[in-house]
């Protein structure tokens, strides 16, 4: 047998969609659904684009960031920091391992300083990383006795730099002598270009070659950098290599340096949402006020049924159903609109974004079943409270009253 709708279903439904309406209650109502509309539509398309920046810098962090960073200040204790990484961590895990070194300093160009950080890298190893749009360089111009360097396409930008043009690096590291502390000063050559997609790297950061570069700076500060299958499981794996490490050694992961960065899109996205709750807060509280002025409505009717046995718990369960049907028409319309505008936005970027500030050059857009969930579930729950007063004012009407009345 087919289970049948209740007649209370039926009569919430006829109320909502009878064309007999007042005129000025169904303008109200519809004004309400509309504004719900709109802000649930806001609330999907603004999460969906906080969420699209968060992988997005997740993506650009992991790809051009070592996972796990292992620093020593003895050349020494290469092989044994090596030898210790291959004893404590999966093999199968580890993608990637290559020893580095950094150093600051600034970049000279016509007396114009610059600070950068000078990064020595296996170039053609450092190249094929996914996170970079594009990484060129020509090994023919770097063999006249100065250090090579791949520079930003920010920093060619801003100092007007060509191939194979020279500069000078002015190192922190420098002699202290009975008349001060000098810095090294280290020849340079431009032999290729790189673009990240970040400001600030394709701005700050220089590579060269990790021979050449430790021949020229004769550095002591060398780290041991990993890229693991898994970024997520670098604090797990940390901590295992903190029990076999020696003095002098330090680790550090990936989740450690951008901590703060995390922490800022993870409470700008929850401000953004409470806020946006807010507005479908102030929708539903005009379908509470549209829903009051159809209980008014339908005073004879409410007469009515109860003149005809209808209990106040069915005629409560009629408004709240003539409610609770308009906040879902609401939210299902604003999710299938934001959604629409989301995923239109996502396959044709139009919205451009400034690349001195953001990492991509249009406007990320993603959208995840649990983000959707969570905005429809919050909409339907605060909907269920909006409807409440106006059905429980409904079932406490007496009849007799409302009937001297008329």
């Amino acid at each position: 047998m087919k289970r049948k709708f209740s007649w209370e279903f039926w009569l919430a439904l006829r109320y909502l969609l009878s064309p007999k309406r007042e005129r000025f209650t169904g303008l109200i109502t519809l004004i309400a659904l509309i504004g719900l509309i709109l802000s649930v539509a806001a609330l999907t398309i603004v999460n969906a684009v906080i969420t699209g920046f968060k992988e997005v810098v997740a993506e650009k962090i992991l790809s051009l960031n070592p996972h796990l960073s292992i620093t020593f200040y003895d050349p020494e204790m290469g092989h044994k920091v090596v030898k210790m990484v291959e004893n404590t961590l999966p093999l199968k895990e580890v993608r990637s391992v290559q020893l580095v070194s950094v150093q600051q300093g600034l970049l000279l160009k016509g007396g114009q300083p610059v600070g950068i950080i000078l990064k020595g890298v296996d170039l053609k190893k450092y190249g094929q990383e996914k996170g970079f749009k594009k990484f060129d360089f020509r090994e023919d111009l770097g063999e006249d006795g100065t250090l090579p360097i791949v520079v930003g396409v920010r920093l060619k930008e801003k100092l007007g730099l060509t191939m194979g043009e020279r500069l000078s690096f002015l190192s922190i590291e420098g002699i202290y002598t009975p008349f001060g502390f000098f810095p090294k000063i280290i020849p340079l050559k431009v032999v290729g270009v790189f673009e990240s997609g970040l400001y600030d790297y394709d701005f700050n950061l220089v590579f060269a070659p990790f021979e050449a570069f430790r021949q020229k700076l004769q550095t002591r500060n060398l780290s041991l950098e990993l890229k693991l299958r898994d970024p997520f499981l670098s604090k797990e794996y940390k901590e295992k290599l903190l029990k076999n490490i020696g003095p002098h050694v330090f680790i550090l992961d990936w989740q450690e340096w951008n901590k703060n960065l995390f922490s800022a899109l993870k409470m700008e996205k929850l401000g953004l949402f409470v806020i946006l709750t807010l507005m479908v807060t102030v929708s539903l509280f005009t379908i509470l006020s549209a829903m009051v002025m159809l209980v008014s409505e339908k005073r004879g009717d409410i007469a009515l049924l109860r003149a005809l046995g209808a209990t106040s718990f069915q005629v409560l369960k009629v408004f709240f159903l003539a409610g609770f049907f308009l906040s879902l028409s609401g939210v299902f319309l604003g999710l299938s609109l934001g959604i629409g505008i989301a995923l239109l936005l996502s396959h044709y970027p139009v919205i451009k974004l400034p690349g001195e500030v953001y990492p991509v050059e249009y406007m990320p857009i993603s959208l995840q079943p649990l983000d959707l969930f969570i905005i429809g579930m919050v909409a339907l729950f605060i909907s269920v409270f909006a409807c409440l007063y106006p059905a429980k004012k409904a079932s406490t009407l007496s009849p007799a009253e409302i009937l001297r009345r008329e």
